[in-house]
């Protein structure tokens, strides 16, 4: 009798565990899940803030979840865990975008509606995308360093990881900007999720490039580093990077870094949750093309104290974004409204 009990309570404690946050039918709430590739950083909290305030904003039970460090096939089982709870529609950021046409398919075959934000997976049965414009901001980045690096010496790229579509484009875009220069572009230099390793990486791209005019970090985990690598060596090297968050942005202040490119990650959480949100909710559809949002280009003499408010915390990202939603026009973005 009491193996039959743990074993009925096994049960009940699974059943509970794919189901939290996923299946309140009973209160009429429709219910949304949001994988992510990774849960650590500065942006990745960002893009949990606006997915949060979206799902609060119009009465959505989200389950957010994802594995703390980058891991393709724990994103998978966890994607997968949401469909099997029920979810109506799941946003996900494909960190690999080679595995995920098969996942998809099956869920999509299930009645469950998936939209991809951040990082892409075309080639997949996706119904949207939502994110920056990655290749106007990155050229506009690659535009903003030019203008302070000149056109003559060596320019350095590095990224924490080597084959996400969105780090080709971005590499791609900022040497664009450059075209007509005299500037040497060294190979894209692979810095590494580790932070240590990733400082002493950026360190030794400056020491052993004698030449170099700029160097540009082409993810937000390359920033922090990048400004902390100028601050030790008194480099007058340009320093290009994005999405600083608070330790950043003060080095951004005080000129460690020159330029920043801002991807407002905070509405790649929103936007998506949102849209799927009055799908759900109205009936309205999704535009199935790339939904697009512009970033932001930010130099040291341009940081103000309203952008350091707006990184301090949750609360006041969600105020201020929410504030931006609204003066901005983009209730209805991603949807088609007739």
């Amino acid at each position: 009798m009491k193996k039959t009990l743990v074993c009925l309570l096994c049960v009940v404690m699974t059943f509970a565990v794919l189901t939290t946050g996923a299946m309140a039918a009973d209160n009429g709430q429709f219910n949304i899940g949001f994988v992510v590739h990774t849960t650590s950083g500065d942006v990745m909290s960002a893009i949990e803030y606006g997915a949060r305030a979206a799902a609060e904003d119009y009465g959505i039970n989200l389950t957010y979840t994802g594995p703390t460090e980058s891991d393709a096939t724990q994103q998978i089982s966890m994607f997968e865990s949401l469909v099997a709870a029920g979810n109506d529609a799941i946003v996900i950021i494909a960190g690999d975008s080679t595995v995920w046409d098969g996942p998809i398919q099956d869920a999509v075959d299930k009645g469950v509606t998936v939209v991809i934000t951040d990082s892409d997976a075309p080639t997949s049965a996706r119904k949207a995308y939502f994110g920056v414009n990655t290749a106007k901001l990155a050229y506009d980045l690659g535009s903003a360093t030019r203008e302070l690096s000149g056109d003559d010496g060596d320019v350095a790229l590095g990224v924490c990881v080597l084959g996400p579509e969105s780090h080709t484009i971005r590499a791609e875009e900022v040497k664009k900007a450059y075209e007509g220069s005299n500037v040497k572009f060294t190979d894209v230099y692979e810095t590494d999720l580790d932070t240590t390793l990733n400082y002493n990486n950026w360190e030794n791209i400056l020491i052993s490039n004698p030449d170099l005019v700029a160097m540009v970090g082409l993810s937000a985990i390359e920033t922090t580093n990048m400004g902390k690598v100028a601050q030790s060596a008194n480099s007058d090297v340009v320093m290009a990077a994005y999405d600083p968050g608070s330790e950043a942005l003060n080095l951004l202040e005080q000129g460690y870094l020159d330029v920043c490119a801002f991807q407002n990650v905070w509405l790649e959480g929103y936007l998506p949750v949102q849209a799927l949100a009055r799908m759900l909710q109205e009936g309205l559809e999704l535009n199935t093309e790339d939904n697009l949002y512009d970033g932001q280009i930010v130099k040291s003499s341009e940081v103000t104290d309203e952008l350091k408010e707006r990184a301090a915390s949750e609360e006041n990202m969600n105020a201020w974004y929410r504030k931006y939603i609204e003066e901005n026009g983009l209730e209805d973005f991603g949807l088609i409204v007739k």
